[in-house]
């Protein structure tokens, strides 16, 4: 099984580079949707914000039915889903019908994420699970380099309609060769545990007593609203402050906070798998150090007053999130029964996307009042006041919560 389980990495990456291309695109195509549609500042932040709500909505109930169905019928199935969504977002004749896209391509984005985790969690055990999920990770970094730099590129040259349809075509393009991969696993990898129960929405409501995952659940959300408030204004942000073209800020808002996330992702996952050996609540110590470091980073980010010094604050931030994505799911399987990971990462999106869906259409607000700089700042603060909180889930609640 070990290369099958290195190639399964492999193809549910390219799987999520489609992923967050086609989240990735709209954000990009900003300043083109507002000229064609006359849509508002707020309206452009409710379109993202309304994908991660609904997301994070649909999430439980993925979460439950990644443990009870066969995980490559839900995989593979919500590839197919989405791509056809984004496909529709091109033929979209005004503002509100992208809305209504953006809401289904959340519900139908939502099913692959927990299924994966689970998917690649049992097909790695401790001492590869966190580099296995940060190779994975690296398809997010990708995804939104590729979307921003696709969607750019294609809106001045042709239509933003056409970066809708392309990375819609490639997902359902590819729907099918992932089926048939995933269904030839071993049983025990893609199915549920022989003779466990099916998962249930009461299973849901069990998991979330756990107090280290609460902890997990919290630095996600904070980690996640971060994350989006950077994928979705930066761009915007860069227009406005550096006066860049459509596709030169969706360039110079993907690359350089991707670069970062790419290096964070693979020292994260190679130093908790190491560490984690000898200490159960490693993951969490990593997540703790990332997080004292992204608060100033974020806030040098929207403070920067040249590309230079804005491309070194985006890239170190990466860094600093790449370090924390590497840690998040596998500091929640280290907490939580080997039968209820896709519920477990059901909970992450749960309330990552909630309090995350908040970033975009926060910064649609800021902008036109405080400025995003004054956004990213008080952002930058809540990372540190969290930092507290995994402090003490590291020392007090780890050590109980890993052995029970």
């Amino acid at each position: 099984m070990s290369q099958p389980k290195w190639v399964l990495i492999g193809l549910l990456w390219a799987a999520y580079v489609l992923n967050h291309a086609g989240r990735q695109v709209l954000y990009t195509l900003f300043p083109a949707l507002q000229t064609e549609f006359g849509l508002s500042n707020t309206m452009l932040g409710l379109m993202g914000a309304l994908f991660l709500w609904i997301y994070g909505l649909a999430s439980p109930f993925a979460g439950v039915l990644g443990d009870r169905w066969p995980k490559p019928t839900v995989i593979a199935g919500s590839l197919a889903l989405w791509s056809f969504f984004t496909v529709l977002s091109g033929l979209a004749p005004e503002g509100y019908s992208l809305l209504i896209c953006r809401a289904l391509l959340g519900i139908s984005e939502s099913l692959f994420m927990p299924a994966a985790f689970a998917l690649m969690a049992n097909a790695h055990g401790p001492e590869t699970r966190s580099k296995a999920i940060a190779l994975f990770a690296t398809s997010q970094m990708v995804g939104v380099a590729f979307g921003g730099s696709l969607g750019g590129f294609i809106a001045e040259r042709f239509s933003w309609r056409a970066s809708f349809w392309i990375l819609g075509a490639l997902g359902l393009l590819y729907a099918a060769p992932l089926y048939l991969f995933l269904r030839r696993l071993p049983a025990e990898i893609r199915l549920p545990a022989a003779g466990t129960p099916p998962a249930r929405m009461a299973d849901f409501f069990r998991l979330l007593r756990i107090p280290s995952l609460q902890v997990v659940s919290a630095f996600v959300a904070v980690a996640t609203f971060g994350l989006y408030l950077v994928y979705t204004w930066l761009p915007t942000f860069l227009y406005d402050k550096f006066h860049l073209g459509l596709e030169l800020s969706g360039r110079e808002a993907a690359l350089y906070p991707q670069a970062g996330t790419l290096a964070g992702l693979f020292l994260g996952g190679i130093a908790s798998d190491a560490w984690r050996k000898t200490n159960p609540a490693a993951r969490f110590w990593l997540v703790l150090i990332a997080f004292c470091a992204a608060g100033p980073c974020l806030y040098l980010l929207g403070a920067a007053s040249s590309l230079v010094g804005m491309r070194l604050a985006a890239a170190a931030f990466g860094f600093c999130s790449g370090m924390i994505i590497a840690n998040q799911a596998p500091s929640a399987f280290d907490v939580v029964p080997a039968t209820y990971r896709a519920t477990a990462a059901g909970i992450l999106n749960l309330v990552g996307c909630l309090v995350s869906g908040f970033a975009p259409y926060l910064g649609g607000l800021a902008r036109g009042a405080i400025g995003i700089d004054q956004l990213m700042a008080a952002t930058g603060a809540c990372y540190l006041l969290m930092a507290a909180l995994i402090a003490y889930a590291a020392l007090r609640l780890v050590p109980r919560d890993a052995a029970a």
